[in-house]
């Protein structure tokens, strides 16, 4: 009896042997990430909740400055497609050649001119917009690994890397959500000695 017993106890064992495998695998299978998805990584945190709040807070804050810019910016742009029709109208004379190289230089400076101007116009509202996306993306990459895993995600791509992807493989949401729990808001204030890409130029060597 006890013969039978243990002969029976070792082919239930054995015929166990076979399922016990099967779920070791399944389970390995399950916690190993697996697919491909596509992430827009400057949409994620454009769209993230500590950016939008920081873009009303600065469009409020700085008010004046802005339309100051945005003002000085259509007049710059008026003046130089005044000057381009004139390029435009000269080009097509060869006779002309002499005074259309002179116009050429003078709408290259008056554009670099504009363009100076414009950022120093910027500069009060620019600086703020700045801090707040460095302190966004001081979280990015622990947003996207929180996705990742989440969703069991082994490669992320840039939407423009790809032909065509499934709205299903888009991970840009998920990432938005991640960013929300983990940086809620940002400051619009930097500090008085602050300066775009500092939290870089802190990184250690080879990070």
């Amino acid at each position: 009896m006890k013969s039978f017993l243990k002969t029976a106890a070792i082919a239930v064992g054995v015929a166990m042997l076979p399922a016990a495998a099967h779920a070791q695998a399944a389970a390995a299978t399950a916690a190993a990430p697996a697919g491909i998805a596509v992430v827009d990584l400057d949409a994620a945190i454009g769209n993230s909740a500590a950016a939008q709040s920081a873009a009303t807070q600065i469009q409020t804050t700085y008010k004046a400055q802005i339309t100051a810019a945005q003002t000085r910016q259509t007049a710059l742009q008026g003046e130089l497609a005044a000057l381009r029709t004139e390029l435009e109208t000269l080009q097509k004379n060869p006779a002309q050649k002499a005074q259309f190289d002179a116009k050429v230089a003078i709408f290259q400076q008056k554009t670099q001119a504009a363009q100076a101007e414009l950022q120093r116009l910027a500069l009060p509202f620019a600086r703020p917009q700045a801090y707040v996306r460095e302190q966004i993306e001081a979280k990015a990459e622990q947003a996207l690994k929180a996705a990742m895993t989440a969703k069991r995600i082994a490669i992320v791509l840039r939407p423009e890397a790809t032909v065509a992807f499934q709205p299903t493989a888009d991970l840009t949401t998920d990432m938005i959500t991640q960013l929300n729990a983990l940086i809620p808001s940002a400051s619009i204030t930097p500090p008085a000695n602050w300066q775009p890409g500092q939290a870089d130029q802190a990184q250690p060597a080879g990070r």
